[in-house]
């Protein structure tokens, strides 16, 4: 605990920034909804929230959301291995770690509009399906969120709300952008709304050559949104979205690998009713997500190909529903539902080497979850009752407390229940595969404090946690018999520190600093991470300096751990050739460091972008 208080006070001390531009949406007082269910002001909900805004999303000039992500969220990490695209399998990268849990593991949830996202047969994220393009705001709870979630959220929910229009008439913009290692992108978005209708439509494209041999990508993908007023306090919205994505993994430099290659394809359909009414609101929403992969592991130069490659199908069907009341002064009471049904097929020979064929498993959940106002203090308290087909019952309880002694800072505390349901790998595939799994459990207790200073132009924020979780799955030996067991358990606590400051009108900084301790050593979870920037923008010109900071970021743990410390910095500036026309550059890795944060998979150095980019709005 000496450990803690130490970083603690270093936090306080230092005062670490962050590149970007400081949106209201941005601020540690900005409305969030992933916390709740309804919308609410951060400073009140009493679980650690960030939230990060579309135009600090745009501004990373990136492919996916995932960079805006390791920028703006203390205490997570996301590892890469090349210029762009993460890939899959086998040395693919974009494994988010928060707080010392994986998503790779299924331990955080990736959500689109409140649905979740992962690949159901191996129960992870594909990192390259989260398009930056199609992202309006991105609110990550930190700590477990399982109690309005479910499974996968043990460590915390990570909800990308999709982009909609803001005003009347139609919004353009186009984006096109080249640099180092023949890495062309190029982003359309157009935004509409007209009376009772609106629109929202995104396409984006990724290729680059790689830094090293065998080390390609291309994505293409995109996203349509539409809703309809139906009056008296009903909307109507559909949604559908599509990505396409070719990798080719190189190998570590030790080992290198020949026609490793993965084919992605992700999509998304869904529908929803909205209801808002003075004293009652609340949606009904359907989604069906699904996925083509076609994976070859490759070969080296001594060994042939693979005669077979893996093909994996997977889905998702799911129904949720949820409806608030204000039953009485000051109270908000959430009763929701959540249905899933998902399976999958996945096989290399389809006559006899078949990994799961076609399985299929049920979920079904209800909760409550109730808000109280007692005048300058909000009392939450919820409690989920989750029955899965393959292991029965789980109850998931949430209490949290907020008090702002005014309108100008808070302090918060909460303690929640997280579970992880064994994924269909786990449960089915391979030698190790055990049908008697049970879920994976974790107790997150958070205490956090803030203040607004100087009118809202200066704002901070610090919290302490500690998570302990048990019937980790993993394997064993027990009886000369190598399988899957419930027999792992994990202890971490951790600071994290945030701030944004708006020095002058055209000057602006923000950043975040994380320390985890962790009771058994964890890969891709770094001990401590900071990130601290500039905004400048005067006039026409606007100009961006940062710099990543990790230390003691674990590549190999067991009898011989091996650790990794570096620092990225990275630069950007933009010129307003007129109200519609900007030309842009960036750099990253300026100094050229060679660093890891994938074993045996060395990131490129200095890299270069530079491009143009056309905003065109017409009234209605």
């Amino acid at each position: 605990m000496r450990e803690l208080f130490i970083s603690t006070a270093l936090a306080a001390v230092s005062l670490t920034m962050t590149a970007g531009p400081v949106e209201k949406t941005d601020t540690l007082r900005s409305s969030v909804v992933t916390g709740t269910r309804v919308t609410m002001l951060r400073d009140q909900v009493p679980s650690q929230i960030t939230v990060i805004g579309g135009e600090t999303i745009s501004a990373t000039l990136e492919n996916t959301v995932l960079p805006a992500l390791a920028e703006k969220v203390p205490g997570l990490f996301i590892t890469s291995r090349g210029v762009t695209g993460y890939g899959v399998s086998s040395g693919g990268t974009g494994a988010i770690s928060l707080r010392g849990f994986g998503a790779d593991a299924g331990r955080v949830l990736i959500l689109i509009d409140g649905h979740p996202q992962f690949e159901s047969i191996y129960g992870h994220p594909v990192a390259d399906e989260y398009l930056a393009a199609n992202a309006g705001k991105i609110e990550v709870s930190r700590g477990a969120a399982s109690v309005l979630y479910g499974s996968n959220a043990m460590g915390g929910a990570i909800n990308i709300l999709t982009r909609k229009p803001v005003r009347d008439g139609n919004e353009l913009g186009v984006k096109v952008m080249g640099g180092s290692f023949g890495t062309f992108r190029g982003q359309l978005t157009d935004s509409y709304k007209k009376d009772r209708f609106s629109s929202s439509v995104s396409f984006s494209y990724d290729r680059t050559d790689g830094h090293r041999d065998n080390s390609a990508f291309n994505s293409i993908g995109g996203m349509a949104n539409a809703a309809y007023d139906l009056g008296r306090a009903w909307k109507a919205g559909a949604r559908f979205s599509l990505v396409d994505a070719e990798s080719q993994n190189p190998g570590p430099v030790s080992a290198p690998i020949l026609e490793g290659t993965a084919n992605t394809i992700r999509g998304m359909a869904g529908m929803s009713l909205e209801n808002e009414y003075d004293n009652t609101s609340g949606s009904v929403d359907l989604y069906y997500n699904w996925g083509n992969h076609i994976i070859n592991d490759g070969h080296t130069a001594e060994r042939p190909p693979q005669e077979y490659l893996f093909h994996g199908t997977d889905f998702t069907a799911g129904l949720t529903a949820h409806q608030t009341a204000r039953l009485f002064k000051g109270n908000r009471l959430t009763a929701g539902v959540d249905l899933l049904h998902y399976g999958g097929n996945a096989y290399r020979n389809p006559q006899t080497e078949i990994y799961a064929d076609h399985k299929k498993l049920d979920e079904q959940a209800i909760y409550l979850f109730d808000n109280q106002e007692l005048g300058r203090f909000l009392l939450s308290a919820g409690l989920r009752m989750d029955h899965h087909s393959a292991y029965g019952v789980e109850w998931l309880p949430h209490l949290g407390l907020s008090w702002r002694p005014d309108d100008l800072g808070f302090v918060k505390a909460s303690v929640s229940k997280g579970f992880r349901m064994p994924n269909m790998r786990e449960l089915y595939m391979y030698a190790v595969a055990n049908e008697d799994l049970l879920p994976e459990q974790a107790w997150s207790y958070d205490l956090g404090i803030g203040r607004h200073f100087l009118d809202g132009a200066l704002n901070l924020e610090a919290g302490v946690y500690y998570t302990k979780g048990d019937n980790i799955i993993e394997v064993t030996v027990a009886d000369g018999v190598r399988q899957n067991r419930n027999a792992g358990s994990f202890e971490n606590y951790g600071v994290e520190f945030s701030a944004d400051w708006r020095i002058t009108p055209t000057l602006s900084a923000e950043g975040n600093y994380s320390y985890l301790h962790m009771a058994k050593i964890l890969t891709g979870a770094p001990v401590h991470k900071g990130w601290a920037g500039l905004c400048w923008t005067p006039g026409r010109f606007s100009a961006r300096i940062g710099a990543m900071w990790i230390s003691d970021l674990y590549l190999a743990a067991g009898d011989a751990p091996q650790k990794q410390s570096y620092t990225d910095i990275k630069a950007s500036a933009a010129y307003k050739i007129t109200d519609k026309i900007s030309v842009f550059v960036r750099g990253t890795n300026l100094l050229g460091k060679s660093y890891e944060t994938l074993a045996g998979f060395p990131e490129p150095g200095a890299t270069f972008l530079g491009g143009v980019s056309l905003d065109i709005t017409s009234s209605r």
